[in-house]
């Protein structure tokens, strides 16, 4: 009797061992199957995990110096092409293959060029006004590789922050500053007609200056106006004598403090950015195409103004706190124009001179230029290959962001082929952002009363009138940079640019499908969203993935489709489709992960064709809603490379738990084949303890009396044998 309790009660043990079994569930339609032990995961039946094989493109090994493909030198004979169909004097530079040394200098002078200024970054010299025909002796000098022409510089002429979603709205409850970061310790290099700091939204935010238009003491306007030498170690504190730079640095940075103290609602994308001032205005103040002798002269203080922000971008300045130390991005609102037709391909020394500053780690703003829908390319600076080109939407002064539109004055791209072989570096501009009808920080010569050359200042002034160009554009992307540096101060100029692009919210069709999804001529890669971008600079710095990104290597998600759905409730497949490709080589794998566990593989269309540059190939991932946990789960996207991983994609998505739940109870199967085999193994038990148990009803302990039990017992066991012989014999 014993043996019979203790086998009843390891029965009662098993039972919910029983309870506990799970058969696997249905592949979902027989459409989808798993390698997923805990079955949150699915793929297509019939797909892959082996990614297909993929061509590496072209222009990846090219290293054809870019003067041998220049589109400004049609005929390859090392001189701009308009400079050859001129007659009169023309501003003119050279380059060389190499760095500019003193020999170079003794051999120009010699022959009596004037140096005007030696721009380092781009191993370029300026010559100033040089007659055309001598062009051709330029180019018989020894590393002599282009001689260029002057451009012309022209200038690009309080919603706008809560459009870009910088600051938060009723239409947009999330903005970048919700994440702590206003650009704090980070500085602006407002490249422009000067910037009146003294501005009430724009106080004590100067951390160090410089006039690049009188770098040289003999230059004929800084001298007939008194002013001669300027410092360049940034203790100078250029003004604004025409209202542009004053505009643009509040677009980037204002507080929207008022003179009485009051707060207005004209904040700039990062108001607690701070300014470099680098003007590049006349001397008189007036704007540049204004008071200028010649032209030529500004196309040189521009050169030299961004030579000098490349030469102090780790620059500890005079009286700075050291989180205000050097540079850290370039703000540009004017561009360069070509005297070829077709605009710059980007070779022009002032689109090559900001590609400069981009490997040297200053992020460069430029705005694409007014020229409208049907411009004749794309002017120099905003033609710069690793630049940020800045288009301008019209937000029709509403936050809304569904209405917006391309500015009708926007310049649109691509840009000119510089002939090597790579379509994307001609997808200009790169992002776009609100330009029209703009309300300005108002300037010192703009009220009758205040002239920065009568011993006025701005101190007194408000904002005021609104302004309208891709110039009002390129600053607030400027300050966006602010948020996104100071939210994540690891970044590269290459990865800040790419976040930019990833998180824009895109616009109109793709102008070029096969060469990219997404760019628009109009838009670029859509209207920035400094929500967005911020929140991945934080991401990318707590998953610390600081110098692993592969800005080439791109990965992006279709919009999810949702299947199987049969509750009240969003259960069934979540189903994650996307396309992958890289711009320089192959994408080794696509990865996902849920809620930060292992990374697994997606999977691929099975094929057997490679795959040509850019050509694209699809993922796919199923998610069971019902099996992953209820509540928010992070499903997290990514590409690998042999260079890095790509950006990642970040996708919350609404597990039910319903899995658990089901797998808790039992299943009529479940239940009778647990039944049964209770029953089958109390038989066994019952039957094995009547052959082996002592009997326990023994009344007397006499000898006879066991002796006569257990004889009954005995006979007791033969019958059952008996009976069993007898039955497996039937």
């Amino acid at each position: 009797m014993k043996r019979l309790i203790a086998v009843f009660l390891f029965a009662l043990m098993l039972s919910p061992l029983t309870g506990s079994l799970t058969l696997e569930k249905q592949p979902h339609d027989g459409q989808w199957f798993t390698v997923d032990p805990t079955q949150r995961s699915w793929h297509p039946i019939g797909s892959t995990f082996e990614v297909p094989e993929q061509l590496e493109p072209s222009w990846a090994n090219d290293e054809t110096p870019w003067w041998e493909r220049s589109a400004l030198d049609q005929n390859n004979n090392y001189i701009h092409d308009s400079i050859e169909s001129e007659v009169e004097p023309v501003g003119m530079a050279i380059s060389y293959s190499e760095e500019v040394n003193d020999e170079h200098l003794q051999v120009l002078e010699s022959l009596g060029f004037e140096v005007r200024d030696v721009i380092e970054s781009v191993n370029g010299v300026l010559l100033g006004l040089v007659e055309p025909e001598l062009a051709i002796n330029l180019t018989s000098l020894e590393d002599v590789v282009m001689v260029h022409r002057y451009g012309q510089v022209i200038f690009y002429g309080d919603v706008q922050t809560q459009n870009v979603k910088a600051r938060n709205s009723t239409i947009y409850p999330n903005g970048a500053w919700d994440f702590g970061v206003t650009g704090k310790g980070v500085n602006i290099a407002m490249v422009d007609t000067g910037v009146d700091n003294e501005h009430p939204g724009l106080n004590e935010k100067f951390v160090a200056g410089y006039d690049a238009v009188c770098y040289n003491p003999s230059d004929p306007n800084c001298v007939l106006n008194g002013f001669g030498f300027r410092p360049s170690d940034g203790t100078f504190d250029p003004d604004d004598g025409n209202q542009h730079g004053t505009a643009c640095m509040g677009m980037a940075a204002a507080t929207g403090l008022e003179a009485d103290g009051s707060q207005s609602e004209f904040y700039g994308s990062a108001p607690e950015s701070s300014l470099v001032d680098v003007r590049i205005g006349t001397d008189a103040g007036a704007g540049p195409f204004e008071n200028y002798v010649l032209e030529q002269e500004f196309y040189e203080s521009a050169m030299n103004g961004i030579q000098w922000i490349i030469d102090n971008k780790d620059t500890a300045w005079e009286g700075a706190d050291e989180s205000l130390h050097g540079i850290d991005i370039i703000s540009l609102s004017w561009g360069i124009t070509s005297h070829e037709g077709g605009g710059s391909d980007g070779t022009d020394m002032h689109s090559m001179i900001l590609d400069e500053a981009m490997l040297a780690g200053v992020v460069v703003s430029v705005a694409a230029g007014n020229d409208g829908p049907n411009n004749d390319g794309l002017s120099g600076m905003g033609s710069s290959d690793l630049s940020i080109t800045v288009g301008a939407s019209d937000d029709g002064n509403t936050i809304d962001r569904d209405d917006d539109t391309v500015a009708s004055y926007s310049s649109r791209g691509p840009r000119r082929d510089n002939g090597d072989n790579n379509p994307l570096n001609e997808l200009k501009p790169e992002i776009s952002a609100p330009g029209t009808n703009i309300i300005q920080a108002e300037g010192c010569v703009t009220s009758g009363s205040c002239n920065n050359f009568l011993g006025g200042d701005a101190s007194g002034n408000t904002y005021t009138s609104r302004g309208s160009g891709t110039s009002y554009a390129a600053p607030a992307v400027s300050g966006i940079l602010a948020l996104m540096m100071e939210a994540n101060e690891n970044l590269t100029t290459a990865e800040l640019k790419e976040i930019i692009k990833f998180t824009a919210e895109r616009k109109g069709e793709a102008t070029q499908p096969d060469v990219d999804p997404f760019w628009n001529r109009d838009f670029g890669w859509g209207i920035v969203d400094a929500y967005e971008a911020t929140k991945l600079a934080i991401h990318l710095k707590e998953q610390n993935l600081d110098g692993q990104i592969d800005v080439f290597t791109q990965v992006h998600l279709n919009q999810p489709t949702l299947t199987n759905n049969t509750s009240e409730v969003d259960s069934g497949m979540f189903v994650l489709e996307g396309f992958a490709w890289n711009q320089m080589g192959s994408v080794n794998s696509v990865e996902y992960r849920i809620d930060g566990g292992e990374w697994m593989s997606a999977s691929f269309n099975e094929t057997e064709t490679t795959l040509g540059p850019l050509e694209r190939f699809q993922w796919t991932i199923g998610l069971d809603l019902d099996n992953l946990p209820s509540g928010e789960v992070l499903i997290e996207v990514r590409g690998i490379s042999d260079d890095g991983q790509s950006l990642p994609i970040n996708i919350v998505v609404q597990g039910t738990g319903l899995g658990d739940s089901e797998s808790s109870g039992f299943s009529s199967d479940i239940i009778m084949i647990a039944g049964a085999a209770m029953i089958l193994i109390f038989a066994i038990a019952l039957l094995f303890i009547s052959r082996t148990e002592t009997p326990l009803l023994l009344i007397s302990t006499s000898e006879e009396s066991i002796e006569e039990a257990l004889e009954k017992d005995y006979d007791l066991s033969a019958v059952i044998d008996a009976e069993l012989v007898d039955h497996e014999g039937k």
